[in-house]
């Protein structure tokens, strides 16, 4: 194992910290939250410095739950800044996961850096796709809660199959 610290810690870390921030400053008076931000900011350095098993997964679950807390106390239904924020998220995970890699000797390919990059993006372009949808007044019926259990389905399905190992 090498001891040195990987190139992907600092905008992994910026990315992270941004991801704290944001909560933080759409609720202005909830210093708890900032403390939890900062805590899982804490714990995504510690987790690509130090050798913590498991902090890189507490930062990420952390900084997810600082960000539905703050939707919750808001009374927010919606958050056009969803799809961002989980692409964010997505990414800031995929950069500590790199920055893990790399230092046990791993070397980032180039064709999986773009498909990184590009998930993010598809996946936050989706995101606000279907927020969009969200928002439209379609009327309901069977085959549109048909449809939604389906994706749920397979959303569930496509979680289950990652989690295998």
């Amino acid at each position: 194992m090498t001891r040195w610290i990987s190139p992907w810690v600092v905008p992994g870390a910026m990315l992270a910290a941004a991801l704290a921030i944001y909560p933080a400053m759409a609720l202005q008076a909830a210093p708890v939250l900032a403390g939890l931000g900062g805590l899982a900011f804490v714990l995504f350095i510690a987790g690509q410095t130090l050798p913590v098993p498991g902090a890189l997964a507490w930062a990420l679950g952390l900084l997810a739950i600082e960000y539905l807390a703050t939707l919750e106390l808001r009374g927010a239904t919606v958050d056009v800044a969803a799809p961002g924020y989980g692409a964010a998220l997505f990414l800031c995970a995929e950069l500590g996961w790199l920055g893990l890699e790399a230092k046990d000797g791993g070397r980032l390919w180039p064709g999986r850096a773009v498909a990184v990059v590009l998930l993010a993006l598809l996946g936050g372009a989706l995101g606000a796709v279907l927020l969009l949808l969200a928002a439209a007044p379609l009327a309901g019926g069977v085959v549109l809660t048909a449809l939604g259990v389906a994706a749920a389905v397979a959303i569930a399905a496509c979680l289950a199959w990652l989690a295998r190992s």
